[in-house]
């Protein structure tokens, strides 16, 4: 397979940061939320919220590192991290606003969540020495762990306060 030419890829980095940190963290609180409120327009709302406001704090971070490590693309690479971020927001909220049942719901947005992670490990896999299995169950494993942790936050914390929503 045709290697992708070292300048098409200097924003690799920013994207895989978008990409997996939307996947493990926002499918972490989708997770969460889903069990604590009853119906998927408040976990759409709510999963809207968090991941808009997480894309622009994940861009603007970026920026700030780029720049701080003397990056002349510091700038642009904040933006793909915001975009790829963004992107994976809306995949990931879509079954919620689409299908009225958590179940399915919450399915297809794994399924959505492993697809990213395969898609986005092969195309880097195509630019640089990667290891395209390993790095995708990787990210998947700690996509699952995070998404249990935010399911035990979720219910203790629905417990904790007496919330029946």
């Amino acid at each position: 397979m045709k290697k992708i030419p070292e300048d098409k890829i200097k924003y690799i980095g920013a994207m895989v940061l978008g990409f997996h940190d939307a996947i493990v963290e926002l499918a972490g609180v989708i997770v969460g939320l889903a069990f604590v409120f009853s119906d998927n327009a408040t976990v759409a709302l709510a999963g809207i919220v968090a991941g808009v406001s997480s894309s622009i704090s994940m861009g603007a971070s970026n920026y700030l590192a780029q720049k701080a490590d003397g990056s002349p693309y510091a700038i642009k690479s904040g933006i793909y991290t915001g975009m790829a971020y963004l992107l994976t927001v809306v995949l990931l909220i879509v079954p919620f606003i689409v299908l009225d049942d958590r179940g399915p719901a919450l399915g297809v947005m794994a399924a959505i969540a492993v697809v990213i992670i395969f898609a986005f490990n092969h195309a880097v896999s195509c630019a640089k020495p990667h290891k395209f299995l390993k790095n995708s169950f990787e990210m998947i494993c700690i996509c699952i762990i995070v998404s249990v942790i935010s399911f035990g936050i979720g219910q203790a914390a629905k417990m904790f306060l007496g919330l029946n929503l």
